[in-house]
């Protein structure tokens, strides 16, 4: 029996956007066109180019900062903040955990690249040595959303065009070059695909650098263990768990070993008030104070309330969950119910929109909102320079909802989409065998 191409085979044939984008660029795909003809591989080449070009985008978006510096309140007006010049505020030290240094405000394995860049960022004075690092950074971005498409494009063989969710994505663009965020992305993607490949000792490798990049790869690990449990892969979750403590061990070794706390940012955390993108500062901003002590515990019933959902939809066997969507929804958990969501938070769903298979109009909807939040945050936070020129609270908090319920609206889709993909039984069209497994009970069919 022939193979029936699906939306994400010829996404010019059944997504409306793409095909809309493909009278313009390219053409839709013709009725005798041959699939499947080029690997894997020449999407993930042209995907990772044109990620380049939107990092790209993102420095011109950033031009007012290049030229003039990174200064407040010049910085929020032009919506070109970044945390990436702050490194080189004070001269590179033995260690990230030097004076100044990013140990004292990044995970152990994000302030030993912030630390390395500002070791190789040349000797200068002022905005000179601030551009300096800020191109070292932007090169690092780039390569590391390179190896993201990459990863996201082998995990999705069959459909290697869906990479283009994470190297195409608007929020690239804006959010790319705020923070080292995408270092963290980078870890965890190439983890998913070790893991899928059946190295899970490599996988809990990079998932366990990821989390000591980045806390959130901690939710996606979660996820991957949930779905092995259900699935059987008993031995090989061992092995993971295993890799994911050796990891972690050997940053916090190396953290000790150049005489640095690793915990001193969860610490700062603890004690941290609400920040912007979170629920809890909709509250401030309507005068109701709530501790720190509070808002910590808030964040910490999230993070149970992740477990507590992803246990629900892993173990509904009507549903049968993949890694992808269930890790979605449990880390949109964490990100609404946490102290804060920064903008660049975004980058952390891109690969898992495209391993959830959602539209591009779906995308496009939550990406626009997030484009908005960007320009509107900056301008909320020019409060304290320029009320009159500012965002007012009302406002901004009406944005905060609306990022809050795209989320959730991301969450929706990728559900409906997995449902609505093995209904029409051309899940393995979608993405590779072990990703979207067989229902439970079911014996595996595969069209000629």
């Amino acid at each position: 029996m022939p193979r029936t191409p699906s939306r994400l085979a010829t996404p010019s044939r059944g997504d409306g956007v793409v095909a809309l984008a493909s009278d313009v660029f390219g053409g839709p795909l013709g009725r005798y066109a041959g699939l499947g003809r080029r690997p894997w591989t020449y999407a993930a080449a042209v995907l990772s180019a044109l990620a380049s070009v939107l990092v790209a985008l993102g420095i011109v978006q950033k031009n007012h900062c290049v030229s003039a510096g990174w200064s407040t309140p010049g910085s929020l007006w032009r919506a070109c903040y970044s945390d990436l010049p702050a490194a080189v505020t004070s001269q590179p030290g033995a260690s990230p955990w030097s004076t100044g240094g990013a140990g004292h405000t990044q995970p152990v394995l994000t302030a030993f690249l912030t630390w390395v860049l500002r070791r190789l960022t040349p000797s200068g004075v002022g905005l000179a040595e601030q551009r300096w690092y800020f191109a070292l950074a932007a090169i690092v971005i780039a390569l590391l959303i390179a190896a993201t498409v990459v990863a996201t494009a082998a995990l999705l063989e069959g459909t290697p065009w869906q990479a283009a969710h994470v190297a195409l994505s608007p929020v690239l663009i804006t959010a790319s070059l705020v923070s080292l965020d995408i270092f963290g992305v980078a870890l965890m993607t190439v983890g998913l695909l070790a893991w899928h490949r059946r190295y899970p000792l490599v996988a809990g490798l990079l998932l366990g650098a990821a989390i000591s990049a980045r806390t959130f790869p901690a939710v996606v690990l979660i996820a991957v263990v949930l779905v092995a449990w259900r699935d059987g892969r008993r031995q090989d979750l061992g092995r993971l768990l295993g890799g994911v403590a050796v990891a972690i061990v050997v940053s916090l070794c190396m953290a000790y070993a150049v005489g640095g706390d690793p915990m001193e940012p969860y610490q700062a955390w603890s004690d941290q008030a609400a920040g912007y993108g979170s629920p809890w500062l909709i509250a401030q901003i309507a005068h109701v104070t709530i501790p720190a002590n509070a808002l910590t515990a808030l964040a910490v019933i999230g993070w149970v309330l992740a477990l507590v959902v992803g246990v629900y939809l892993a173990t509904d066997r009507e549903r049968n969950l993949p890694v992808a969507p269930l890790a979605l929804a449990m880390l949109v958990v964490v990100m609404v119910t946490g102290k804060s969501m920064p903008v660049q938070n975004a980058l952390w769903v891109l690969p898992l929109i495209a391993l959830c298979g959602l539209s591009w109009r779906d995308h496009l909807v939550w990406a626009g909102i997030e484009v908005a939040y960007f320009a509107g945050v900056w301008m909320y936070v020019g409060t304290s320079f320029n009320p009159e020129k500012a965002l007012p609270g009302a406002a901004y908090s009406i944005l905060t909802m609306a990022r809050l319920l795209a989320l959730v609206g991301l969450v929706w889709r990728a559900i409906l989409t997995h449902g609505e993909l093995e209904r029409e039984r051309i899940v393995a069209d979608v993405v590779p065998e072990w990703w979207l497994p067989e229902p439970a009970g079911a014996t595996a069919v595969r069209p000629d």
